[in-house]
């Protein structure tokens, strides 16, 4: 398992309300939110909880920093507690970072391949109204992961004790953007002949060969490509620190030679796709015309926006100083004069609140229609539209076995499947590793391309309806991966339904065979029941 404290750069946009408002929004999926809980409230009920907290956090007017800790834990995929454990697990994550007795609300979110659990926590003490920052929190937290899996059997991680911070951070970027990180890229390409330089202009022409240069920023140096783009040199490693640099190579010595002459034959880093088994260089293309096109359109809608705002603002004053001179030429008293002249300054004024009130809707609305899309997020826009080569890179990110509960086909392909069998169902959602979540019947289906997965604690009734997709997609003869109990009633649910499919595993075949027995001899039994009963018996004379 994986938990994390998302940080807040930024205390304006700590808000307690905010998050919890995004946690709880179903965002229109049926199974995105599996729990709902409050911890040391006075109420069970999220509303009376939420403003029971905010009213604590603003007790408080001495805190600086951030008076909200979000904490996230996420499980491997396939693998999912009880909702017993979760809060169990919960309570030890809280009570280890020193926030034992602090207000919080957290949030189950099941809309994913991967179980994970919101954790909104207060860092304001209820009782005490002090705050609590806790230190060193990503020790405490990578051994308690690493218990926590122990004791549950959950697949185990490389929990990182030491905090690298420049590695985390670019890992994080590269997993949420699908593209490759100019830090990443300098790790992978340009650190090992880094640090065999031996003087500032053997690095020099190291750095120039790749597109890159080093500059001098604040008390540290920054590693700068050809496109501006920017990484701290000391970000990428330790030994990049202006101290080690210059205690290796002696005092900062600028380039000798102008980089322009230096950049013939030399890699440059770009923005793109990570390395994939599937060529995304004409989709990748297109994400970036469609992305350039529309900051063009964006930028052209908000300079029109902001000439007819300029326009109908001067027509406004233009109309309040023809009033106020219609009102000087009138005969009438001081005191009348003045009311007029009010009168006209008042509808001055809510003019133009008016004329700005439509322009910030009118900008937001333009902003939201033509936000940049990140290209994973374009991809699973693309892909629910029917883009089936979107939904392939989609599906192609996908690292590791599932584990979890699954029904296929016999022979599981190893490519990724991009069949349109859900296009004519309705799809909620697409995840950035191509699980497609959509309505068949009355029962939620997820799909991988590769597998159905069922969720633990599925219904009969749903297991039936995700059987008869599985026969359409697969055929008659599936494969039941998953725990025992779950494969035991998957051949208890096909025999109840009569369904005629079979089993690879040959256990699980015959368990159906005999159940089909049992079924017809007890349906035998009932039908000679019931014609016995109808009989009419015979009359003796």
């Amino acid at each position: 398992m994986i938990a994390k404290i998302i940080p807040i750069k930024s205390v304006r946009k700590s808000n307690y309300s905010a998050l919890i408002q995004y946690l709880t929004d179903p965002q229109g999926k049926i199974e995105r939110i599996s729990q709902i809980k409050t911890s040391n409230c006075y109420s069970d009920d999220v509303t009376a909880a939420l403003l029971e907290i905010q009213n604590t956090q603003e007790m408080n007017k001495r805190a600086k920093s951030d008076k909200t800790c979000h904490l996230v834990l996420s499980f491997p995929e396939g693998e999912r507690l009880p909702h017993a454990d979760l809060n169990a697990i919960e309570e030890r994550f809280c009570n280890a970072l020193g926030f034992t007795g602090h207000q919080r609300i957290s949030v189950v979110h099941d809309d994913t391949n991967n179980l994970h659990m919101h954790i909104a926590i207060n860092k304001i003490h209820p009782k005490n109204l002090t705050i609590h920052n806790p230190y060193y929190d990503f020790i405490k937290v990578a051994k308690l992961c690493e218990q926590i899996e122990q004791e549950y059997g959950l697949t185990q991680v490389n929990h990182e004790t030491v905090k690298d911070q420049a590695s985390r951070v670019a890992q994080e970027i590269e997993t949420r953007t699908g593209v490759e990180s100019l830090l990443g890229w300098i790790k992978r390409e340009v650190l090992t002949e880094i640090k065999h330089a031996d003087n500032w202009q053997d690095l020099h022409q190291v750095l120039a060969r790749h597109g890159l240069a080093i500059k001098e920023r604040g008390n540290g140096f920054v590693l700068v490509a050809n496109n501006n783009v920017a990484v701290k040199a000391s970000s990428v490693d330790r030994s990049l620190s202006r101290a080690n640099l210059t205690q290796r190579l002696g005092t900062f010595v600028q380039n000798e030679h102008s980089t322009q002459s230096s950049q013939q034959n030399t890699k440059h880093y770009q923005p793109r796709p990570l390395q994939n088994r599937i060529d995304t260089s004409r989709l990748y293309a297109r994400y970036q015309q469609e992305q350039a096109n529309s900051a063009r359109q964006r930028t052209n809608q908000w300079v029109m926006l902001r000439q007819s705002r300029d326009q109908l603002i001067e027509r406004a004053k233009g109309e309040a100083k023809l009033k106020r001179s219609l009102i000087k030429g009138i005969k009438a008293g001081r005191l009348a004069k003045k009311a007029l002249y009010a009168t006209a300054h008042q509808q001055f004024k809510t003019t133009i609140e008016v004329i700005k009130s439509d322009y910030q809707k009118s900008y937001q609305h333009s902003k939201t229609s033509h936000s940049r899309m990140g290209w994973l997020d374009w991809l699973t826009f693309e892909a629910k539209n029917g883009n089936a080569e979107a939904l392939g890179v989609l599906r192609s990110r996908r690292v590791g076995q599932f584990k979890g509960n699954q029904v296929s086909a016999k022979q599981s392909n190893d490519g990724f499947s991009t069949d349109g069998h859900f296009k004519d169902s309705c799809v909620e959602s697409i995840t950035k590793i191509g699980t497609v979540t959509y309505k068949a019947g009355s029962t939620t289906i997820r799909d991988d391309g590769k597998r159905l997965i069922v969720l633990p604690d599925t219904s009969r009734e749903a297991l039936a309806d995700i059987l008869q997709v599985a026969i359409k997609k697969y055929g008659n003869h599936l494969a039941i991966n998953g725990t025992e109990q779950f494969r035991l009633e998957i051949a208890q649910v096909a025999v109840q339904n009569q369904m005629r499919i079979t089993f690879d595993n040959k256990r699980l075949e015959q368990y159906r065979q005999q159940l089909m027995k049992q079924h017809r001899v007890s349906r035998a039994q009932s039908v000679g029941g019931i014609r016995s009963a109808t009989t009419t018996p015979r009359r003796s004379l």
